[in-house]
């Protein structure tokens, strides 16, 4: 059978490529980077909200800044937004941020610098209590992954503020990561998640190693999910298309994402899912233990699928500027004990009870697996 590139899958595709720049555009990736930037002098008085006690402070190598009492003592650290080239406008233009951290990186406060927004519109997005949204959070990727809301009545601004944020932090972690040297343990999850990688595709593509599935599910658990915590989810999907991929601090979830797709291209579109998805690989182990025979939820609306209609609901309301708590409507945060709340660990104790009874409950409504799926092979046989 001869093959020819489908037309309608490049007319699909680029859809689908529009669609996300729209996302992108539409939750605040306004591109900043394209435009020239200003070099900025910073006093003593852009850090004093953030430390009342500041006498002094200096630039380190991470382009943070140490900060300092009148006696030489370590009041924490800062990072500027503006240094760290994260600029995102509200009505008025740009809104700048310092961002305050205890000396074992804890974030202890969110504070404005002097901006052009309404001090009506400000003063109501202090108290929400917005600037408090990310305290006592450890300074990490889950903090960028963190869904806050846009307070109502002065959304621009309020978007302005939390987009500035997220990338303010991601910024930093990629000159961090830069400079931290190779250690052992990154070695290590590096070389866990390879081994990984290789047997997912030796079991998909030459069907090796099939008899040690399950242990090898078993492995994805432990290592991607509990301690990594590493999976594709439509909360990491926006926040990249917002802020950009984050390769110096997680190249291995990229690699995986490109993976995914590459698979999906040459027929294996069920590949992340079946082989890679921690919480796939959860709900095939409680099915495979339990001794109830298991049914399948195949819940459609006409001939479309729940999680396509869930999917499209989700995409449509980002363009619409709605804020959807998107780390909430996937059970993967569950995965993060120390930092899932009381309803993201019990949806993910329902997604376990209900893989007794039925086979993969979750991936019947899973948003990122619709997303993945959307790609289809480029060559078509005819």
């Amino acid at each position: 059978m001869s093959k020819r590139l489908s037309f309608k899958t490049i007319i699909n595709y680029s859809t689908i490529i529009l669609l996300l720049i729209a996302i992108a555009i539409r939750a605040g990736a306004s591109f900043e980077w394209l435009k020239p930037v200003e070099v900025k002098e910073y006093s003593l008085a852009d850090f004093k909200d953030a430390f009342p006690l500041a006498e002094s402070f200096n630039t380190n190598s991470d382009q943070s800044f140490s900060v300092y009492d009148n006696e030489g003592g370590l009041l924490g650290y800062a990072l500027v937004s503006e240094e760290l080239d994260a600029r995102y406008s509200g009505y008025a233009g740009e809104v700048p941020l310092v961002i305050s951290l205890s000396e074992d990186k804890i974030i202890t406060g969110v504070y404005l610098l002097p901006n052009g927004e309404t001090s009506h519109y400000i003063e109501h997005i202090r108290e929400t209590g917005l600037l408090s949204e990310w305290s006592g959070m450890a300074l990490d990727t889950l903090v960028v992954q963190k869904q806050v809301d846009a307070v109502s009545g002065a959304t621009r601004s309020s978007t302005a503020i939390i987009n500035t944020f997220n990338q303010t932090v991601a910024n930093y972690l990629v000159v961090a990561s830069q400079r931290q040297p190779f250690s052992v343990v990154r070695g290590i999850q590096i070389a866990l998640i390879l081994i990984l990688i290789v047997i997912s595709l030796m079991q998909t593509i030459g069907k090796r190693l099939r008899k040690f599935y399950y242990y090898y599910l078993a492995g994805v658990v432990l290592i991607m999910g509990i301690w990594l915590k590493q999976m594709l989810s439509v909360g990491a999907f926006h926040t990249w298309l917002v802020n950009g991929l984050p390769w110096q601090t997680n190249f291995e979830l990229i690699v995986i994402l490109l993976l995914a797709l590459v698979m999906a291209l040459l027929g294996h579109k069920k590949y992340y899912c079946n082989y890679l998805c921690p919480m796939g690989a959860l709900q095939m182990l409680v099915s495979k233990m339990s001794p109830i025979k298991k049914r399948s939820i195949n819940i459609k609306i006409s001939v479309i699928h729940l999680r396509t209609v869930y999917l499209t609901f989700v995409w449509v309301a980002i363009l619409l500027g709605i804020s959807l708590p998107l780390s909430s409507m996937e059970p993967f945060m569950a995965f993060s004990f120390s930092v899932a709340t009381t309803f993201m660990l019990l949806f993910g104790g329902v997604v376990i009870v209900l893989s007794i009874f039925f086979n993969r409950p979750w991936c019947q409504f899973c948003p990122t697996g619709c997303a993945i799926d959307i790609v289809k092979p480029v060559i078509e046989k005819q």
